[in-house]
């Protein structure tokens, strides 16, 4: 299981469990993943928005990578410079961004709107 897929799961895991994105968290967050306090915050924000779906959910990974894609195409950006921000974002290829979306076009998981 890539970090990510981590990151993300314990942000959920937060959600679900009602707690609050304090300073605290967010520097824990930031020294267990490496990640920018700032995308803690901007991801936590997009699961608390979508928070009815996450028991849904079979891959929060993929459906955040899409959720995010979708943001950046509705601002007048293409799918190949969308994915390449959000793999500049989570500091992983391209490809793989690309791959984690088709699989969420594949499976009931496409439950986080833009």
């Amino acid at each position: 299981m890539s970090d990510n897929k981590l990151f993300l799961e314990e942000l959920k895991d937060l959600v679900e469990n009602g707690l609050s994105l304090n300073e605290y968290r967010v520097n824990g967050l930031v020294e267990k993943y490496n990640k920018n306090p700032f995308l803690i915050i901007q991801l936590y924000q997009i699961i608390v928005k979508n928070y009815r779906v996450l028991p849904f959910l079979i891959d929060i990974e993929s459906a955040i990578y899409e959720y995010i894609v979708n943001e950046e195409m509705s601002n007048d950006k293409t799918f190949y410079g969308a994915t390449l921000y959000v793999a500049d974002m989570f500091d992983t290829t391209q490809t793989y961004i690309k791959c984690k979306i088709n699989q969420t076009k594949k499976a009931p998981n496409r439950l986080l709107s833009a």
